[in-house]
């Protein structure tokens, strides 16, 4: 056999794009300074003991090759002579197995699937030429591989001492549906110091299948990743030394602390599953006992048992990628984050790996560095940073400061005064209660037949159809005064007044779009974010009116099974979610709705695996449901003909089946709350008759909505 000359050969060790400034700290930390950064990989001496010493240390490698050859590319036939030239038995037997990939750069213009099978030819008949026989291929495991790369000037041939890739360490037993690559995991601690004695504490509030949480622990205790792999490249490879392997191995050994570490590190997720892989993962590291994960979604996010108020880490890798609905959007879900790990972990260090930079600028880190990356084809970016706490996530009540010195100069006093006197019956409930959105007005006076509503510093104003008696000038001018006498006394600005003509609505007409300038505004309620949009649609996407109801269920929840029917936005649902719910489930017919409910799930840190949303009839879902509930929400509208439907739905014709079907869905002993804003309803008395029913109507109405008649009527019903 030929003696190969180290002298003549440099290490290559490559890794995802993005992680180079990464790994290259890494490896002069392993290997020594000798090692450079050159077209986009770590090169250095090819030392045997630092093949090793890699191999076992490196977090962010992909792979490891030892390039045997390099000529320039000039065709396939020229290629198949230039790699018969090669002294392939000096590297390996003919018993051993190999398999054969190709790379290229993006400007290179080959056939690389053909290239390969070239290579493999080439290599074949070199063995049958000096040995009389060939070697086996096994694509999947094989004892040896061999890499070629089609540069712009140069061919190298390469064998990958490796084997499998570096970031398969060995542990990964079970994972969820998006797990992130070891090596984006690690590169993602090092972006955020990890570890750093300053910040003892590591939590992953979205930690699915727990490879950040492994990976931090592995880091923490000086456990080398490598050791609990299977096997790699260079031990079939035939320059192995497996006595200095074995130092090696022994050196690495020596170094782990995992079973005596202080470790202070946590994940939580929602999902079950996720969290039966974490356990399975952590305990196939070795590392059981020094990780503990939880079920826990981000709604419940908080930080305990912290009495010397150590500083940490917050590290994730929340959900990217494809949509899961086209009206719902993720930015939503990393307010949610920032929201949380704002109000639980300032002063921390925070990093999180995305698919876009809004996503990562969401969570308003000081000091932040970005780091752009590949996680397989996916362009991403590393975001790390300090938590501080933000104004625009605490939902500051806006005040309602009245410029009392202006009514007698507006074209609408008496309206201007029935307000003032409004707002000052409702002040001290106001301020109690927190309330950020409430009605100041609704048509107290018939002359200006307006419901007026404030939304934390917006007013919205809503026209009723005048009638037929009053003509059109007349009603338009006494709208016209009634909306800069508003401007007047509240100060506010054309851009925060949003005006609204309301009709009586049929069929589809309620869900149509008025507008497109899809201006999300965050209400807070009782803990609750809630997403109201005052210009696009009829109605903001937040009935004021519920607001008790909501609370209630909120307070009802803990550990519930939840029902909302005819969802509308789900801000029922946010509510039993953050009180608690076991699980939610809220369905509806109309997709906007539905996607504007994710919108404000996402926002409350709420996961789909724990609240569903259905698109539906709620009617004919009643019809095949199956499932139990410990608490329902009814509230249907008065009437709709939805193309969706089979017939029509009319709150007072159809409430009896209605409610047959709902009470049927709820477990003895839980409750159901049914309400509509049909103001002649009549409950049928056989309802009174089947079940336990109590009027909870002047119960369940708000301060603001006490004036006149009930905009709603509400039951509470339960199983005799």
């Amino acid at each position: 056999m030929d003696t190969f000359d180290w002298k003549l050969s440099r290490l290559v060790i490559s890794c995802a794009g993005g992680l180079e400034p990464f790994l290259l700290q890494e490896i002069q930390a392993i290997a020594g300074s000798d090692y450079e950064l050159v077209r986009g990989a770590v090169e250095g001496p090819a030392d045997l003991k630092n093949v090793y010493k890699i191999c076992l240390w490196s977090r962010i490698a992909s792979r490891v090759l030892l390039p045997i050859a390099e000529f320039p590319y000039k065709n396939e036939d020229d290629l198949y002579h230039r790699l018969r030239q090669i002294h392939w038995q000096t590297h390996f037997a003919l018993h051993d197995s190999i398999a054969i990939s190709t790379s290229k750069e993006g400007s290179v213009n080959v056939n690389t699937q053909f290239l390969t099978y070239r290579t493999k030819d080439a290599i074949m008949d070199y063995f049958r030429q000096f040995v009389g026989d060939r070697p086996n291929v096994d694509t999947r495991n094989p004892d040896i591989r061999i890499h070629v790369h089609f540069g712009r000037e140069q061919v190298q041939v390469a064998l990958d001492l490796s084997g499998d890739p570096l970031h398969k360490r060995g542990y990964r037993v079970a994972q969820n549906e998006a797990p992130l690559k070891e090596t984006l995991a690690a590169a993602l601690l090092m972006s955020a110091g990890w570890p750093d004695a300053a910040y003892p504490r590591l939590v992953d509030p979205m930690c699915g299948s727990g490879t950040l949480l492994i990976e931090a622990a592995m880091m923490q205790s000086g456990m080398a990743p490598g050791l609990i792999r299977k096997g790699f490249g260079f031990e079939k490879w035939a320059y192995h030394d497996k006595s200095l392997w074995r130092e090696t191995v022994n050196e690495a050994v020596e170094q782990d602390a995992s079973e005596d570490f202080p470790f202070q590190i946590k994940g939580y997720d929602s999902d079950n599953e996720s969290i039966q892989s974490a356990l399975k993962n952590i305990a196939a590291a070795g590392l059981e006992g020094a990780i503990h994960v939880e079920r826990r979604e981000l709604a419940q996010f908080a930080l305990h048992q912290n009495p010397d108020n150590q500083a940490g880490m917050i590290v994730s890798n929340p959900p990217y990628g494809e949509r899961l609905d086209k009206d719902a959007d993720l930015i939503f879900l990393y307010r949610a984050i920032a929201r949380r790990i704002q109000e639980n972990c300032e002063h921390w260090r925070a990093a999180i790996i995305t698919n876009n930079v809004e996503f990562a600028d969401a969570l308003q880190l000081d000091n932040p560095q970005t780091a752009r990356v590949y996680n397989g084809p996916i362009r991403c970016v590393i975001r790390s940073g300090d938590v501080v706490r933000r104004a625009a996530f605490q939902c500051v009540p806006t005040r309602i400061e009245l410029q009392h010195d202006q009514i007698d100069q507006a074209p609408a006093k008496d309206l201007l005064n029935r307000i003032k006197k409004n707002v000052k019956g409702l002040q001290k409930w106001i301020e109690r209660e927190q309330v950020l959105a409430y009605r100041l007005y609704d048509a107290d006076i018939p002359e200006y037949n307006l419901a007026i509503d404030w939304y934390n510093g917006h007013l919205h104003v809503q026209e009723y159809a005048p009638p037929k008696s009053v003509s059109p000038e007349k009603a338009a001018q006494r709208l016209q005064d009634a909306l800069d006498s508003l401007k007047l006394l509240f100060g506010v600005s054309q851009s925060r007044l949003h005006v609204k003509s309301r009709q009586r609505q049929k069929g589809n007409q309620q869900y149509q779009k008025l507008n497109e300038t899809r201006r999300m505004l965050p209400i807070a309620e009782a803990g609750a974010l809630l997403l109201v949009n005052l210009d696009d649609y009829l109605d903001t996407g937040l009935f004021l009116d519920h607001r008790p109801t909501r609370v209630r269920l909120q307070q009802l929840s803990k550990g519930a099974r939840f029902l909302n029917l005819f969802c509308y936005t789900a801000a029922a649902t946010v509510h039993a979610a953050i009180g608690g719910a076991k699980r939610t489930t809220s369905v509806d017919m109309s997709a906007t709705y539905l996607g504007w409910a994710r919108n404000n799930l996402y926002l409350n840190g709420c996961s789909e695996s724990l609240h569903q949303l259905v698109r539906s009839d709620c009617m004919a879902w009643l019809k095949q449901c199956r499932e139990q509930y410990d608490l329902i929400f009814v509230d249907p509208p008065t009437f709709s003909n939805s193309k969706r439907m089979q017939g029509f739905f009319d709150v007072q014709k159809s409430q009896v089946e209605l409610l047959d079907l709902a009470m049927k869905r709820l477990e003895p002993g839980g409750l159901l709350i049914f309400s509509n804003n049909f103001n002649r309803f009549e409950l049928e008395p056989e309802l009174i008759e089947r079940y336990s029913v109590s009027e909870i109507t002047k119960a369940s109405l708000p301060p603001d909505f006490a004036r006149g008649k009930p905009i709603h009527h509400c039951w509470e019903f339960r199983h005799k």
